[in-house]
Parts: structure tokens; sequence; C-alpha cells
């Protein structure tokens, strides 16, 4: 039909609200994360689950965004049981270095409203029909 096929960057409008998604930490998951973290008393088994990378894949895709920065605030810890909503937005995106970037917020609330943790996601998008990786791959090569 001739019409232009956005990008995926040139398709994430600032602004938008990606899908919200729900799930609980069970005490098995805890006790898991805690092993692999090797601290008994770790209390955020939610920063493996980046929720705001989450959140874009739900909407784009797997493979659409490399993670490039993030930061995170905790508030309260999880309680194994409770569901967990997530909500992302997109909130700002450039191109810097001929690379367009993407930045993804989410808050994690549990069921009760208690605050888990706000998350900020500095992504490198995919770019036109470009396998996302390939300008980090040109990047490792060229050192």
């Amino acid at each position: 039909d001739g019409a232009a096929v956005q990008t995926i960057y040139e398709r994430a409008q600032v602004g938008e609200a990606l899908e919200p998604f729900e799930y609980v930490i069970t005490q098995e998951m805890l006790d898991e994360y805690r092993q692999i973290v090797r601290n008994p008393r770790a209390a955020y088994p939610t920063v493996a689950g980046r929720h705001a990378l989450r959140a874009w894949t739900n909407r784009f895709g797997p493979a659409t965004l490399a993670n490039v920065g993030a930061e995170c605030d905790y508030f309260n810890p999880v309680v194994p049981g409770k569901r967990i909503r997530v909500e992302a937005k997109i909130v700002d995106k450039y191109v810097r270095r001929d690379k367009p970037f993407v930045i993804v917020d989410s808050t994690s609330v549990d069921e009760d409203g208690r605050m888990i943790e706000k998350s900020r996601l500095v992504g490198m998008a995919a770019k036109g029909n470009k396998p996302l990786f390939t300008e980090v791959q040109k990047k490792w090569e060229s050192r």
C-alpha cells in the first residue's frame, strides 16, 4: 500500500501509559532471590523483575529496547502472598549520536496500596529493520 512502516521508536509516544500488569511474590520466590544474591535479608526481589522493561516488552515485544541505564528507589519491602501492580509510562525519548533512546518510568504498589518501588529505565530502542543489538555489536567490534 506504499505506507511507510513506523519504527518502534517512532511508535513510542512520550506520555503513553503502558499496559499495567500484576503478579504475586511468593515466599518461594523471595527465598530463591535471597539465595541467588547471597543475602538472607534481601527485601526487594522486584529488582530482578525490571518492571519498566517488562512493561515496554509487553507493549512492543522482546529485543526492542536495550537497557543502558536504570534507577530504582525502594520504599517498602514486598510481603509474600501480596499482589503487586505495576504501572509504567514513556516519559521521554531522544536521539543522541544517531541512536534512539527512550525513558520509561514505573511504579509498583502492593494490594494494600503500599508503595514498593519506583524505577526509571533508559533504553536504546530498535531502529527500523535492524536487529536491536546490531548497534551495540558495532560499538564493541570497534574497540
